[in-house]
């Protein structure tokens, strides 16, 4: 494999972030997703880490409180359903990808080769943080794995990796809930993160590598598949 460009996962980081966040929310200057396609820049076909059940239900349950606390209307994106570890975006959003698309059979030619001899994906998720954007779950890997999953397939992709080749995924994470709509209830969501900034790591152990387009569903942006690659 291509040599790791390892993601942080010092505290410090996540901490850093909630300071952003709690900033943002308190003034009441967080950003606020929108659907494709009005917002062009996101939710292009990308690269994914699902989340074993198990996660994936301990997430959700942390959705919806977090949800009850933030008012109305933002995106439910840690539902188990929607759950995901972004490994790298690949393109632009666009509409009606066929199922014979040539650039996904591309990427997913690279994928197979990226995952050739790498094993499940371990994870732990120790806590929550806020971003200007979301609510987040931090996420760590068990040793390096990952980064150099993430490093041999941009290798593989060639010039497909064109979209992220100036751009560092710098942290491992889930997100829990995006803000769609002013957060009504901002010093209560900001505390209430503040009490999740550390937990008891919950592992999260991935078996698939998935390609995925995206979808709206009104409760938040759902994975479609397009192509899968098992880790054995």
């Amino acid at each position: 494999m291509s040599e790791p460009l390892p993601r942080r996962t010092e505290r410090a980081t996540f901490d850093q972030l909630f300071a952003d966040g709690a900033a943002a929310l308190a003034a009441g200057s967080h950003g606020i997703q929108v659907a494709p396609p009005g917002d062009g820049r996101r939710w292009g076909v990308s690269v994914v880490l699902r989340p074993d059940p198990e996660a994936a239900a301990s997430l959700e349950a942390l959705v919806h409180e977090a949800a009850a606390v933030a008012g109305d209307g933002h995106w439910l994106t840690g539902a188990a359903e929607n759950s995901h570890l972004t490994v790298r975006a690949l393109e632009w959003p666009r509409a009606d990808i066929r199922d014979d698309d040539p650039c996904v059979a591309r990427y997913a030619t690279a994928l197979r080769t990226a995952v050739a001899g790498v094993r499940p994906l371990t994870f732990a998720v120790t806590g929550l943080t806020l971003t200007p954007l979301s609510v987040m779950a931090c996420a760590v890997p068990a040793d390096d794995t990952a980064d150099r999953l993430s490093a041999a397939y941009a290798a593989a992709l060639g010039p497909d990796a064109w979209l992220e080749k100036e751009f560092r995924r710098d942290l491992w994470y889930l997100n829990v809930l995006h803000f769609a709509a002013p957060v009504t209830r901002a010093r209560a969501l900001i505390d209430w993160v503040a009490e999740r900034r550390a937990s008891a790591p919950t592992a999260l152990r991935v078996t698939e590598v998935e390609i995925a387009a995206w979808r709206f569903t009104g409760s938040g942006m759902t994975p479609r598949r397009l192509a899968v690659a098992v880790l054995a």
